[in-house]
């Protein structure tokens, strides 16, 4: 739950400001949808990655290596029991339901303020899942910074997550990707009934909602 939680806070506390996107599976997915210009993405993508250096660094000097129960700052590590398809297929599916959250509550507006309620809960359904099986990661640049600083401190016990880090990227951007391309329907459909609704409310007439149709596009 804690997890969760934490990702609802931050949520709030910078949605205001660039959106929350502390995820680059989610900025992916967005740009994928073309609700995120490509150019703002990738700046996101910096920024994301330098808070998860930045991150990993404080975590370091809280926890020296005496005190770190994982010897490796909480790094993502797939379970042996479990193996390395088990944790690509669960991240996909798991940071794709993440996604599909974040377009159906914050990108359609239809939660308003709340939209960061869900999403917290999406995050925490991804952990109940995948903490057994890789850690969960779910993002990136989450699983980037602790391994980068972890495998520069030579801790005894040290386990790296260097092995897992082609999971925990390829496996959030698909699932990303994933939700993405499910959204094409979706809008469509949403650009269609705010068509209909335009013209029952007297705001357009049915001669230029169907020529908009015959020339590929709707107006909402």
């Amino acid at each position: 739950m804690a997890f969760g939680m934490g990702i609802l806070v931050l949520a709030y506390a910078a949605g205001h400001h660039s959106g929350g996107q502390i995820n680059c599976a989610v900025t992916f997915s967005l740009v994928l949808g073309g609700q995120v210009p490509w150019f703002q993405g990738v700046a996101n993508l910096v920024a994301q990655l330098a808070g998860s250096l930045l991150g990993a660094i404080i975590l370091a000097m809280i926890f020296p290596c005496g005190m770190d129960q994982t010897h490796n700052l909480g790094s993502n590590v797939i379970n042996p029991d479990y193996g390395g398809m088990s944790a690509l297929i669960g991240e996909i599916f798991m940071t794709f339901l993440l996604c599909y959250v974040v377009w159906e509550t914050a990108v359609t507006a239809r939660c308003g303020q709340a939209a960061c309620i869900p999403i917290g809960f999406a995050v925490f359904l991804a952990h109940v899942v995948l903490l057994p099986i890789d850690g969960c990661s779910i993002n990136p640049t989450r699983s980037f910074g602790p391994a980068v600083i972890s495998s520069m401190r030579g801790c005894d016990g040290y386990v790296s997550g260097w092995g897992t880090i082609w999971v925990t990227w390829l496996g959030p951007l698909l699932g990303g990707a994933l939700a993405a391309l499910v959204q094409i329907a979706f809008v469509k459909h949403r650009n269609a009934i705010s068509a209909i609704n335009a013209v029952a409310k007297g705001n357009l007439k049915w001669n230029q909602l169907l020529e908009d149709n015959g020339g590929g596009t709707t107006r909402s």
